[in-house]
């Protein structure tokens, strides 16, 4: 159903100004990114999780987070039914709130609580903070895409849609390198600071629409019939592509170690996908040619998995200033497909799904699944560690075998769709 339904219908499609919404996202891109990221050094530095239970934690990120996207639709449908007054608008400055909130238990928690017998404290809060803040971020981003794609389509929707991912992408590529040595060394305070940022994206809200506006079919005609089979391909892509980005983000750092990259370099070298995956989000924004053509669904798949494949080789088969060439050209390949998958997969969702909640929330949940599939390689393969099953220095390739041999499944589904379709 779509978000317009929390509200009396307006006459005429009243669009939300795309700044605010711009910059709303912006902010809170950056502050999902620190708690992405920040609660993992927190787990292993304060908590001393094991490699098994923090991908056991990344489990449950994913498939909260998933739950929040999907429930998105039917809860303000519910919310619409017992109180008609609230708008979205409401709910999004609720949402904020009530992340603010979340973020600052780990923090709270370390401050109140005393350290176990044997260092660090109890765990039980920083599952908290996961449970309940991942289903809220998957209940919050359906909502923000409703808002950028509201009451546009065609030419105004691709303008939108593209400046919309170059800023939440580009405010990753500031979260990693300005935020990550605070994350590293002060990652319960980085997560607490995120809820000022949600404060201060709650304010932005004063100046939106109560309600996205309803979805406005072209001038002349609705979106051509291939956009259907276009969108289930790129929904098959997209959680494949972060699958890879999951397992991926836990290797780089080993990788470099082994390659003698400076420690105080590495995280910078870790964001080298993230810059071409902001360049190619502009790229795409600004060249419309690509809409409707299969190719753009084979060449995302194509650079996505040889970007992966030249960051793997880069750690097990070169050494020197030679490997680490070849892992930042991979990571660059990597970067580009992350983005033409999720730009396929995204804007084909908003044209069919008519910019409704549960088009971006089907979009959000493919997400996590990937952010799921991935670390649940993890977890079978630091089980089989403890298990005795696997030597240690075992880990790491069964990770990547698993993951590389889902997403070759998935890439062989999506090759043989656009054989059959291509050509109908």
């Amino acid at each position: 159903m779509s978000v317009s339904t929390l509200a009396s219908p307006v006459s005429g499609p009243v669009v939300a100004p795309l700044k605010l919404v711009y910059g709303f996202t912006f902010i809170n891109s950056l502050g999902t990114g620190v708690v992405t990221n920040g609660i993992f050094f927190l787990t292993k530095q304060g908590y001393g999780f094991t490699e098994t239970q923090n991908y056991l934690l990344g489990v449950a990120l994913g498939l909260t987070y998933i739950a929040g996207a999907l429930g998105a639709g039917p809860a303000l449908g519910w919310l619409a039914g017992r109180f008609p007054s609230i708008t979205s608008r409401a709910v999004l400055f609720a949402l904020m709130v009530l992340m603010a909130a979340l973020c600052s238990i780990p923090q709270a928690a370390l401050w109140v609580l005393e350290p176990s017998p044997h260092g660090g404290v109890a765990g039980w809060p920083v599952w908290l903070t996961v449970v309940a803040y991942s289903p809220l971020s998957g209940v919050l981003w359906p909502m923000v895409e409703s808002y950028v794609s509201g009451g546009r389509s065609g030419e105004s929707l691709r303008r939108a849609v593209g400046r919309w991912n170059i800023v939440w992408s580009s405010s990753l590529v500031v979260a990693y390198c300005g935020l990550a040595p605070v994350i590293e060394n002060h990652a319960a305070i980085a997560v607490m600071g995120l809820g000022g940022l949600h404060l201060l994206a709650a304010a932005l809200l004063i100046g939106f629409t109560p309600e996205p506006a309803e979805h406005a079919e072209g001038e002349h005609e609705p979106h051509p019939p291939v956009y259907r089979k276009l969108l289930v391909t790129f929904r098959l892509l997209l959680p494949m592509s972060y699958i890879v980005a999951s397992a991926l983000g836990p290797y780089l750092p080993a990788v470099m170690e082994r390659l003698s990259v400076p420690r105080n370099w590495q995280t910078v070298l870790t964001t080298a996908w993230l810059l071409p995956r902001a360049l190619t989000f502009l790229v795409l924004g600004r060249w419309q040619a690509w809409h409707g053509r299969w190719s753009m669904a084979v060449v995302g798949c194509l650079l996505l998995l040889s970007g992966f494949t030249l960051c793997v080789l880069a750690g097990w088969l070169f050494g020197g200033s030679v490997a680490v060439g070849i892992l930042l050209g991979g990571l660059a390949m990597f970067g580009v497909g992350m983005a033409t998958i999720y730009s396929g997969a995204l804007y084909y969702a908003m044209e069919v799904g008519k910019a409704e909640v549960g088009a971006g929330g089907a979009h959000e949940a493919l997400i996590g699944a990937g952010y799921t599939v991935g670390p649940l390689c993890g977890v079978l393969a630091s089980g089989a560690v403890d298990l005795k099953l696997l030597e240690p220095s075992g880990f790491e390739p069964m990770v990547l075998t698993c993951v590389g041999v889902v997403a070759l499944l998935l890439a062989g589904v999506v090759v043989r769709r656009v054989f059959v379709h291509a050509g109908s």
